[in-house]
Order: C-alpha cells, then sequence, then structure tokens
C-alpha cells in the first residue's frame, strides 16, 4: 500500500486537526518509506519495541504508536529521546514511525479507555473530561460488584498486579466505574465523579511518592473515589492493540509490540 495513502485515511479516521498536542509533531514522526507493507503498533516508540523490530528482521512497513517517545524512567522526568541508533535503524530498514497521542485518546473505538473497558468485560456509557479539545475519560458500566473484584479483573486483563487505594465504599454503585488511562493529573476529576455517584476510578500512575500525584490522592480521599492503578503502559496498550483491526482492514498484516510496564507507578 502507498504510505501516503494509509497517512491520509488515518488522518480522515482521527482528525488531528480538531485537538491540540502534547508533543510537538502530531501524525508522522519519521518518513522512510513510500510503500507499507505491513505493520506493527506499540504503545510508545522505545528501544524495547525497536528491539523487537529488529529481531523480526522488519522492514518496509511502518510502527504506528501512541507515544512518539519511549517511557519516562522515573515518572517525574520527561519523556526521553529515541536513541540516535534506532533512528538509523528505521532509516536502514524503511520503516516509518507515525504517532497520534491526543488524537488516539479521544474517545472512540480505537481509544485506550474504551477498549481497556472492553477488555475488562465492562461498557462505556459517557464521556468526561476534556483536555487538547478531545474528551478521553469513560464512565462504564459492568458485572462486577465492589471494587475488588474490579481490582481482580483488572489484574487478570493487564496480567500482572495492580494497585487499589480505598477511600470510597467497596461497593460499586449499580456496577459503575470510570477509566482515563495513562496518567490522569486533573483533581477536578474526582468531584465530578463523586457527584455522578461513581466512586472508583481506573488509572495508570497512582504512586503518591510520584510529584503530581499527591494532589490526585487528596482529592480523591476528599470525595470518597477509589484510586485504582494500572500503570501508564498497560492501562494504554489496548489502543494500539486494537489499532491493529484498523490496519488489517486495509489488508495489511499487522502486529501489536509489547513492552514492560512501570511497576513503580503503581
Amino acid at each position: 500500500m502507498k504510505s501516503s495513502t494509509l497517512y491520509r485515511w488515518l488522518e480522515w479516521t482521527f482528525q488531528p486537526q480538531t485537538c491540540t498536542e502534547v508533543f510537538p509533531v502530531i501524525g508522522l514522526q519519521e518518513d522512510n518509506t513510500e510503500e507499507i507493507t505491513r505493520v506493527y503498533t506499540a504503545t510508545f516508540a522505545s528501544p524495547e519495541v525497536f528491539e523487537q523490530l529488529e529481531r523480526l528482521d522488519a522492514n518496509t512497513c511502518m510502527l504506528f504508536t501512541h507515544h512518539p517517545k519511549p517511557q519516562r524512567m522515573n515518572t517525574a522526568d520527561p519523556p526521553p529521546q529515541i536513541p540516535q541508533k534506532w533512528l538509523d535503524f528505521l532509516k536502514e530498514r524503511h520503516i516509518s514511525l507515525f504517532t497520534y497521542h491526543i488524537p488516539l485518546d479521544r474517545n472512540s473505538p480505537f481509544s485506550p479507555g474504551v477498549n481497556l473497558a472492553r477488555a475488562l468485560g465492562a461498557e462505556p456509557y459517557d464521556s468526561f473530561f476534556e483536555q487538547n479539545l478531545v474528551r478521553m475519560g469513560v464512565v462504564c458500566t459492568s458485572p462486577f460488584s465492589t471494587a475488588t473484584e474490579l481490582a481482580q479483573a483488572m489484574e487478570r486483563v493487564v496480567g500482572h498486579a495492580v494497585k487499589l487505594y480505598r477511600y470510597g465504599e467497596v461497593a460499586l454503585s449499580r456496577g459503575r466505574f470510570a477509566i482515563m488511562a495513562g496518567g490522569a493529573k486533573n483533581t477536578q476529576i474526582y468531584e465530578q465523579l463523586r457527584d455522578w455517584g461513581v466512586n472508583t476510578f481506573i488509572t495508570g500512575v497512582t504512586n503518591p511518592e510520584v510529584l503530581w500525584v499527591g494532589a490526585i490522592h487528596k482529592a480523591a480521599k476528599a470525595n470518597a473515589v477509589n484510586l485504582l492503578g494500572g500503570t501508564h503502559y498497560s492501562t494504554e496498550k489496548f489502543a494500539p492493540m486494537q489499532m491493529c483491526r484498523y490496519f488489517e482492514a486495509f489488508g495489511l498484516p499487522s502486529e501489536f509490540l509489547s513492552e514492560t510496564p512501570r511497576m513503580t507507578e503503581l
């Protein structure tokens, strides 16, 4: 498939011009091929992902990521740059790098929150919290009766331990909970959830030792909202996983490349 054709389809689907971005460039990061024969998807543009591409002998393809940078080693640090050796690797192997961060965060059939909810067997029924001109939080109904049951389901879905901070009732009102994948810094979320009668909130980074997370715990406690942390990577990975279905609809073989979650974020 012509790379320019696929880029146009991505732009038509995700409408990046209707949102703002926290990274300098939206969409095409590295333009290294005119033809795309396969797509790999990942959450971060990390050395761990590039090493997998090297082992797979990937070439004449596209890497689609949610983030244009590697994972932070320390949550308080800015995202690191892609090492030059891997930028050279992409060019040598004719691998283009394409990233949608905020456009993919926008609630849709491909977004992190919607796909985490569905992986949990829940159904999003409303959206909340606007950032960068898009809504990216979802409120869900589910078969779970308690926050503890929800945490146990989260562990099965993400494949590792999660962290539940009990600040509200353990019982879920009508099975409802909310999700904002990745890192949710806005403290007004918790007052809004309280007003809706939703007492449990899933996000990625919940370690109170992280500088900006302390205010989140204070707001969650003040509004009796349980916090359920699953790491930045693991709460967002379901979006690039679902993007494989998007590319396969164009006849392009697609594969999701997994990464190691930062357990210190919990």
